[in-house]
């Protein structure tokens, strides 16, 4: 019967799909909180919510909540899901709250205050009140701040969305745990719905999402008729049944309709030195399989009519080719005449072969100098290199260098000289491993346009090691 109930939701998603792809189809996305959303609940008679969600939108679930579980012990369950997961997820959704309340946690205040001054328009200093979120680890408002401020520090591009306790029945699980229905008070007089409206609190200033299911669930186990939703009518009216869950499980996806399960984040993907028909024509490879562009910074005396062929390749596959000079000198110790003719020549070369001018220049040992921004119009790309151009660092080094270091809006700047064979072989590990972590690789003028939206040019004597 469990597994028809649950296939029930499939036809949902069936007829969704009539309707347009979800925007959090094909999210990764990572559930912390209770027991409602232990895993532990697909060995008993349930479905889950999540589970219901992975069918009805196409979610990829990671479940880490426990039963039992209140809103300090969520950073815990984060550490396991970066343990498992690192970046590799796209959102986080919390469910938690209904422990908090069950076993009196004070709320305490949402914030801490002091009086100080300010500088305000004049200039003056004047007296004013100073507020911080509250991090008291003995109530539910500092462990929700503390919760919140950790998950946002640590995943500042991942969606986060909290979700607020349900109504709550009566449940007795044996004799030292029975649970009176919400129309009661906790042991230190507060109700269920002060816990949902300080989630609702704490959550607005974080700048993080709410699903308020206890007001748009549909589920209320205080009214006859609605005990078909919980799992037992006599002895537990806190948790929601397979149907139970599946109704949560469409208010959630209507509501998570409207929030986007990923932000873009892009990434320049670039190698200095080539082209040859040793190492660059690997990195095409990777490239293709991957289906990624990349900017290529050529040399311009490694153009041979060989090398001219792989350069074309690149530039047929979507690939940016510019410029890194004719010789890889220092630039700015050229005069100007010097530095004009080691790029013209590059320029010249590459138009001849692809039948595009470059617009950017690389300058040998990201040399720069007030002298060669004034012989040249080209804008100067530098970017983060893990020192892939020495030989004693490993593959494994150049791996972590990449992943610990990169974020949206940078430029990777790497070398496809013709004895790198190990940058290739670092590839095979980071180009998946930043698709994973929802990164879109683009050339160096694609991450120039898509942030620049407002028709900026970039300056051509900014050396840019990023785009935000």
């Amino acid at each position: 019967m469990k597994k028809i109930i649950c296939t029930l939701a499939a036809l949902v998603a069936a007829f969704a799909a009539l309707a347009g792809a979800h925007p959090w189809q094909g999210a990764r996305v990572a559930f912390l909180g209770d027991s409602i959303t232990d895993e532990r609940q697909l060995d008993g008679p349930n479905c889950t919510f999540w589970r219901d969600l992975q069918d009805i939108i196409g979610i990829e679930p990671y479940a880490y909540a426990v039963n039992g579980h209140k809103m300090d012990q969520i950073v815990g369950q984060a550490d396991r899901l970066l343990a498992d997961h690192g970046d590799s997820f796209d959102a986080i959704v919390i469910f938690v709250g209904t422990n908090d309340y069950n076993g009196g946690v004070p709320l305490g205040e949402l914030y801490t205050y002091k009086d100080t001054v300010a500088l305000y328009s004049g200039p003056a200093r004047l007296p004013a009140r100073y507020r911080t979120p509250s991090e008291d680890p003995e109530t539910f408002y500092g462990r929700t701040n503390i919760t919140l401020r950790t998950l946002k520090e640590r995943w500042p591009d991942k969606q986060i969305v909290l979700m607020t306790p349900l109504h709550r029945g009566f449940a007795r699980f044996g004799t030292k745990n029975i649970q009176p229905d919400e129309h009661f008070s906790n042991r230190i007089g507060l109700f269920v719905d002060d816990y949902v409206d300080a989630l609702k609190k704490a959550a607005a200033e974080w700048s993080v999402p709410v699903i308020d299911l206890y007001s748009n669930a549909g589920l209320q186990p205080m009214v006859k008729g609605q005990e078909r939703y919980f799992r037992n009518p006599s002895t537990d009216l806190l948790h929601p049944n397979t149907p139970g869950h599946r109704r949560m499980a469409m208010t959630i996806a209507a509501q998570l309709s409207s929030l986007p399960a990923r932000f873009p984040k892009y990434i320049a993907l670039t190698f200095d030195d080539g082209p040859n028909t040793v190492v660059t024509p690997q990195v095409l490879d990777l490239l293709e399989q991957y289906g990624i562009p990349a900017s290529f910074f050529v040399i311009g005396r490694n153009i041979t009519p060989e090398s001219a062929a792989v350069m074309r390749r690149a530039h047929d596959m979507g690939c940016d080719i510019e410029n890194h000079t004719f010789s890889h000198p220092r630039l700015p110790e050229l005069s100007a005449e010097q530095m004009q003719d080691e790029v013209a020549r590059t320029s010249a070369l590459i138009e001849q072969y692809t039948g595009e001018s470059p617009r950017f220049l690389r300058p040998p040992y990201l040399a720069m100098s007030q002298s060669l921004a004034d012989a040249v119009g080209l804008t100067f790309i530098g970017g983060y290199c893990p020192d892939d151009w020495d030989e004693s660092v490993t593959v494994e080094q150049r791996i972590d260098g990449v992943l610990a270091n990169i974020r949206d809006g940078d430029v990777l700047l790497l070398h496809d000289y013709e004895a790198n064979a190990p940058t290739v072989e670092a590839l095979r590990t980071i180009i998946p491993e930043l698709l994973a972590r929802g990164f879109k690789f683009v050339t160096i003028s694609q991450l120039f346009d898509l942030r620049w939206r407002d028709s900026r040019r970039p300056d051509h004597n900014v050396m840019y090691r990023n785009v935000y």
